[in-house]
């Protein structure tokens, strides 16, 4: 019995540990600014560190320069900011931040954060509710949802869903 309750006490706090998210531990020793923030905010986001996570994305947000390789970390972490905003995970809630960051990352092609502006939108109990605004974004996240290859089924439905309610 004693056996169980070490081996069940050990994986209990394997299952508890938090990665380490040092550039160290994440072998980003010889990365760049960009990537360095972009992973060490995605091990914080992974670790339900959410500050921290933001913290780490808004640093890479707001480089002036970045290397031409890892614009799409730029564009992924403007549509992580805000979905953090929007929601207030680790940081003040903004959601007209939010949309900002997301209008910014539609613009430099990120698709996903059509999807989000559709929600932002179309949700009656936000603040940013806007039924003209909700139906060209979810119109637009419908499109680009429905001409996948594979389309992520859940949010496919929730874009359909919110469709429904407007009309």
């Amino acid at each position: 019995m004693r056996t169980i309750f070490i081996i069940a006490l050990i994986i209990s706090t394997a299952a508890n540990a938090k990665e380490d998210c040092s550039p160290a531990a994440l072998d980003l020793n010889d990365s760049t600014a960009e990537e360095t923030f972009f992973f060490t905010g995605t091990c914080h986001y992974r670790n339900e560190d959410y500050q921290s996570a933001v913290d780490q994305w808004e640093s890479l947000s707001k480089l002036d320069s970045i290397n031409e390789e890892n614009e799409d970390l730029k564009i992924d972490v403007l549509n992580n900011l805000g979905y953090m905003k929007f929601f207030g995970f680790g940081t003040i809630k903004n959601q007209n931040q939010a949309v900002q960051y997301w209008r910014q990352a539609i613009t430099l092609g990120h698709y996903e954060a059509e999807y989000h502006l559709c929600h932002a939108y179309a949700d009656n109990e936000q603040s940013t509710y806007n039924i003209s605004k909700a139906k060209k974004h979810c119109e637009k996240a419908h499109l680009i949802y429905k001409g996948m290859d594979d389309p992520d089924k859940s949010i496919l439905s929730d874009i359909e869903m919110w469709m429904d309610r407007l009309n």
